[in-house]
C-alpha cells in the first residue's frame, strides 16, 4: 500500500470520524481517480458516476461492483490498494444487497447519495484541492504531454480544412500518447469571436484558429488554449491578444499560497479595465481550480475558499476573438506553469513587477 493512499485513506477517515458515519462511499469518477491513486473507472467520459464504488470504512476498503466491471477494476483502477471485491450480478439489482453485507447504508456519506447513503459531495471536493506529490508528478507529465499534443496540431494544420479535422487531428495526438481528449474545442475565423464555447463544426478555416484542450490522463484533467493565424495579424486581433495575456497574467501572477480566490478574481477583473475592456469578463467564466475536474468550481466576485499549497489552476481570461489559457500550480515558490508553450512565440507581460510569458497567436 503506496504512502499516498494511506494518506488519502487518512483524510477520508478523518470524515467518518467528524461527521460519525461508519463507512464513506464514492462513487463519482473524479474522486474514485483521487482515491484510486490515478485509477481510471469509466466506461463512458460523458458519466460523471464511475463504474464501481470505493466504500472505506475504519479498518477495510471494498470496492463495489458488477462482474462486468469487477475484473478490469481490480486489476487496474485499484491494483495493490487492498480493496477486497463486493460482487454482484449485473443484471440483478445486486449492489445495495451487496453494499448492506457490510455496512448498514443508511450510516454511510457518499458523493452520489446512492442505495440510501447519505449524500454529501461537498466533502469530498476539497480532499483533492491540495495534491500529493505523486498527483504533482503525474499531473507534470500530464502537461507535458497535452502540450505536446497540442503543439503538433497546431503545427499541422492548414487552411481549407473543417474544424472536425482540427478536431480529430488534436485528439489523434492526444490518444498516440496516451491522453483522453475530455473536451476538444474548434473555432475558425468568425467563430473564434462569436463563441467562447466553440464546439467543433463543418466549417473550413481560413485564416485563423483557436484550439482548447481538456486532457485527461489517471483521472487528472489539464487545460490549455492556444491559436493560429495564416498570415499577418490584424492590428485589432494583436491589441486584443496582448490585452488578454496582460489580464490572464494578472491571474496568475496572484495565485498565491493563502490568496482569497475572490481577491484574484478581483485584480483579474481590475486588468481587464486597464486593458479598456472593463466589460469582457461578463462574457464568460474567468476559470478556477482543477485537478480531477476540468474546474472543481470557477472564480466569482464572491467565492469561497482561499489558494492551497500545490492547488492546481487553469484560468481561462478571454477577450472577443482571443483567450489565453494554461494550467498551473500554486506552489512555495509561486505559481508554476506546468503547460508551459514549448517552441512557441511569446507575449511578456510586466504584472506586479514580475515578468510572466503568455503564448502569443502562432503566425504561420
Amino acid at each position: 500500500m503506496n504512502s499516498e493512499f494511506i494518506h488519502k485513506l487518512g483524510q477520508v477517515r478523518s470524515l467518518l470520524k467528524s461527521t460519525k458515519a461508519e463507512a464513506a462511499m464514492i462513487g463519482k469518477q473524479s474522486n474514485f481517480s483521487w482515491l484510486s491513486c490515478g485509477g481510471e473507472a469509466h466506461v463512458a467520459l460523458i458519466s460523471e458516476r464511475a463504474a464501481g464504488r470505493l466504500v472505506v470504512t475504519a479498518k477495510k476498503v471494498y470496492l463495489l461492483a458488477n462482474r462486468i466491471e469487477m475484473p478490469r477494476l481490480q486489476d487496474e483502477a485499484v491494483r495493490g490498494l487492498g480493496a477486497e471485491p463486493l460482487l454482484y450480478e449485473w443484471y440483478e439489482d445486486g449492489a445495495l444487497k451487496a453494499l448492506k453485507a457490510v455496512v448498514d447504508p443508511k450510516k454511510v456519506i457518499s458523493d452520489t447519495g446512492e442505495y440510501g447513503t447519505q449524500s454529501k459531495p461537498e466533502l469530498f471536493a476539497p480532499l483533492r484541492y491540495s495534491l500529493h506529490p505523486d498527483e504533482i508528478k503525474r499531473l507534470r507529465e500530464l502537461s507535458i504531454r497535452a502540450e505536446g499534443a497540442m503543439n503538433l496540431t497546431c503545427g499541422a494544420i492548414q487552411p481549407g480544412i473543417t474544424e472536425h479535422i482540427i478536431a480529430g487531428h488534436l485528439s489523434e495526438e492526444c490518444l498516440y500518447v496516451g491522453v483522453t481528449p475530455a473536451v476538444a474545442l474548434i473555432a475558425v475565423d468568425e467563430r473564434v469571436r462569436r463563441y467562447r464555447h466553440p464546439i467543433p463544426t463543418s466549417k473550413k478555416l481560413k485564416r485563423y484558429a483557436m484550439l482548447v484542450l481538456c486532457a485527461r490522463q489517471h483521472g487528472l484533467i489539464v487545460s490549455v488554449t492556444r491559436l493560429v493565424h495564416f498570415g499577418k495579424l490584424p492590428a485589432d486581433l494583436r491589441q486584443r491578444h496582448n490585452a488578454v495575456c496582460a489580464v490572464d497574467a494578472a491571474f496568475i501572477s496572484n495565485t498565491r499560497i493563502g490568496t482569497p480566490i475572490r481577491e484574484i478574481f478581483r485584480r483579474g477583473v481590475d486588468a481587464y479595465a486597464a486593458q479598456g475592456f472593463a466589460d469582457e469578463w461578463k462574457l464568460h467564466h474567468q476559470g478556477g481550480p482543477c485537478s480531477y475536474e476540468p474546474r472543481d468550481y470557477v472564480g466569482t466576485p464572491t467565492a469561497p475558499g482561499t489558494v492551497l499549497e500545490n492547488q492546481a489552476f487553469a484560468w481561462n481570461p478571454s477577450i472577443a476573438g482571443t483567450k489565453s489559457e494554461d494550467t498551473i500550480l500554486a506552489t512555495t515558490k509561486g505559481p508554476q506553469i506546468l503547460t508551459e508553450a514549448k517552441d512557441w512565440p511569446m507575449v511578456k507581460v510586466d504584472a506586479y513587477g514580475k515578468i510572466i510569458s503568455r503564448p502569443d497567436i502562432l503566425v504561420r
